[in-house]
């Protein structure tokens, strides 16, 4: 029998899409909407700031929000809608009787609640006086088949329609970051449909044709105003693409200005991000500036910058095209937080606030390139954000702005778990390193959560959570839920820039995260994380696992000489960043810095003592 681990619901054309432990998708169409999603209660799912996040609700694998705005829950059968119904009844209406407990579960502003309380009295033949939780399991079963007949599961039968199926997805992606809103056009045969990515850069899938047509994938040239194909999907093994920006040059965030202007003279004001490996001279060069003017504009007491860091430019404009990320000046306040390399470099002025990146528009003018092959490498015309892992000035930019202060001190300025929604409460008492790292990655556009994970609240909150994450259960009687590998992130096998490095113990279980920022050494490298020390701060971690080191003593005793490291560090970085990461990882961008100079630039002394090591042992296992 086939496990469907997950679902999610097209109100377009309402579909109810499961996706089978097996890879196969199950389609299910026609009928009614609660038997479309397996909820014979018509359940819905808890709402926090508009995003589904049931307390209690057990069982399900997905939510279905319709178009007229409701957001119910997905299950995997109607065994398990059925189960939830129950518990519901029990939870939430027990002390209730039937009059009593329908006009909160099933308000008058949706339906008619006089009636539905009728129905249900004499269709369930249970006693108008007599509490849920006075009835007997039979008892309960009548209600159940009661309301699963009144909220009309078994109604059109006639038209219920399930297909096994072959589905690709297309994730829309600058190579970096998801872009939202991105057009494309699906043509099979002489049909054509138009789609939009979802918020998290995603299409709605595309379903194989059964008689093997390929659907052809279209995007609109903005330069030209033609329609052109970029590649097609085919086959009968379910793919995923990504719908790939690439570009010889981009606008600004305002879409109205080349960023290299040709109006001479005139002098524009932009912020340049830090890339590894650049230093003053080589940024007042490429904007045809001076190393004093850029020293001068941005309260430099050394030629020291670091990754990480943002700059204020003013000067004639870029002297030709880079990699390096700039915008316009008026989309970012002050620049932020530093980093150093082994000098220990002069303190500088804090911003008030920590920068926000723009986010650019899926639709702006730019030049383009297609997909020589056709297929797998597809190119849509979206302006990215360039630049090595644009979360990394956010990181930097908090570092910077909390100095040093320790968690209760952030706490009352802000709680990244509660940021996050993980359901801590306490930075305190709860590690936080995770959430920390979680709320850079949001800020950054990067979907952090993923509603089909079992316990998908807490997995933002725990650091092992970047590697793997608890999967629906296929029963609510299941003790554990089962481990899948969180698909929201990639592995890879050696550090860059800006990755996400899990602090491992020797059994493969992670208690720690923070972004690689730099090496220190052969052996280590300094990590930017949260909850070090209490801390927002650099520090130094191991790469490999390394047993202590013992030897015989002069009385011939055995010593340590070596307390070797008991944890070694795995990689991540966001789907979305794939395409960059490939290049990163033929220049890592990590140089050799001192975690103690650096830590002065955020204000924290180099022999403060504090309880742990590298980070906070309180971490959610």
């Amino acid at each position: 029998m086939p496990k469907l681990i997950s679902a999610t619901y097209h109100p377009n054309i309402e579909v109810a899409e499961f996706i089978c432990d097996d890879g196969r998708h199950l389609l299910r169409h026609g009928g009614t909407l609660p038997w479309r999603i397996n909820n014979p209660g018509d359940l819905t799912a808890l709402l926090v700031d508009g995003a589904p996040a049931p307390k209690k609700a057990k069982g399900y694998i997905g939510f279905a929000s319709t178009r007229s705005g409701r957001t119910f829950l997905i299950f995997p059968d109607e065994d398990a809608g059925r189960a939830e119904l129950k518990a519901n009844l029990k939870r939430r209406h027990g002390q209730k009787t039937i009059p009593g407990a329908i006009p909160s579960y099933a308000p008058s502003h949706e339906n008619d609640t006089e009636k539905y309380i009728a129905d249900l009295l004499r269709t369930s033949g249970v006693p108008a006086d007599k509490k849920i939780n006075e009835c007997s399991d039979a008892e309960i079963e009548k209600i159940i088949d009661s309301i699963s007949e009144i909220e009309g599961y078994h109604a059109s039968a006639e038209t219920r329609k399930e297909t096994w199926t072959v589905v690709s997805t297309i994730n829309a992606t600058n190579g970096s970051q998801p872009l939202p809103d991105t057009e494309i056009i699906l043509q099979t045969g002489n049909k054509e449909e138009k789609v939009k990515s979802d918020a998290t850069g995603r299409f709605p899938p595309v379903i194989h044709p059964a008689d093997k047509t390929a659907v052809q994938v279209k995007v609109m040239n903005l330069k030209t105003k033609k329609i052109e194909k970029v590649g097609e999907i085919q086959g009968s093994v379910g793919k995923d693409f990504n719908l790939l920006a690439k570009f010889a040059k981009w606008k600004g965030v305002t879409g109205s200005e080349k960023m290299n202007s040709s109006m001479p003279g005139k002098k524009k004001s932009t912020h340049h991000v830090v890339q590894p490996g650049d230093n003053l001279g080589k940024i007042a060069n490429l904007y045809r500036t001076s190393v004093t003017a850029i020293k001068v504009e941005n309260s430099l007491g050394s030629d020291n910058i670091y990754p990480g860091e943002v700059l204020l430019i003013t000067g004639p404009g870029k002297k030709k095209s880079n990699d390096a990320p700039t915008v316009p000046a008026t989309a970012m306040p002050e620049a932020a937080p530093t980093n150093s390399p082994t000098a220990i470099p002069k303190r500088r002025s804090r911003p008030s606030a920590a920068p926000v990146l723009p986010v650019f528009s899926g639709t702006q003018s730019s030049d383009s390139e297609r997909s020589k092959e056709g297929t797998g490498k597809v190119l849509a015309l979206i302006n990215p954000l360039p630049g090595r892992a644009p979360w990394m000035p956010i990181a930097v930019a908090e570092a910077k702005l909390r100095h040093g202060k320790e968690e209760g001190a952030i706490q009352r300025e802000i709680n990244y778990h509660t940021e996050i929604g993980d359901g801590s409460r306490s930075m305190a008492d709860t590690a936080w390193c995770a959430a920390f790292a979680n709320w850079v990655l949001s800020q950054a556009n990067y979907p952090i959560d993923n509603t089909n994970f079992y316990d998908h609240k807490a997995a933002t909150g725990r650091a092992h959570g970047f590697y793997e994450v608890s999967g629906p259960k296929e029963k609510k009687s299941d003790p554990v839920a089962p481990t899948i590998r969180n698909p929201l992130y990639i592995e890879l096998d050696t550090p860059i820039y800006g990755a996400i490095a899990m602090v491992t113990s020797k059994t493969g279980h992670g208690h720690h995260v923070g972004f690689v920022y730099a090496k220190s050494g052969n052996d280590n490298l300094i990590l930017l994380g949260g909850n070090q020390h209490d801390q927002i701060r650099f520090s130094p971690f191991s790469k490999i696992f390394r047993p202590p080191v013992k030897i015989k003593g002069k009385n011939g005793e055995m010593v340590v000489k070596n307390e070797g490291s008991p944890d070694y560090l795995k990689y991540f970085i966001p789907v979305a960043y794939y395409e960059q990461a490939k290049k990163d990882l033929i220049d890592p961008g990590l140089e050799q810095m001192d975690f103690v100079a650096l830590n002065l630039e955020l204000g924290i002394p180099p022999d403060k003592p504090k309880k742990n090591k590298g980070h906070s042992n309180r971490d959610i296992l």
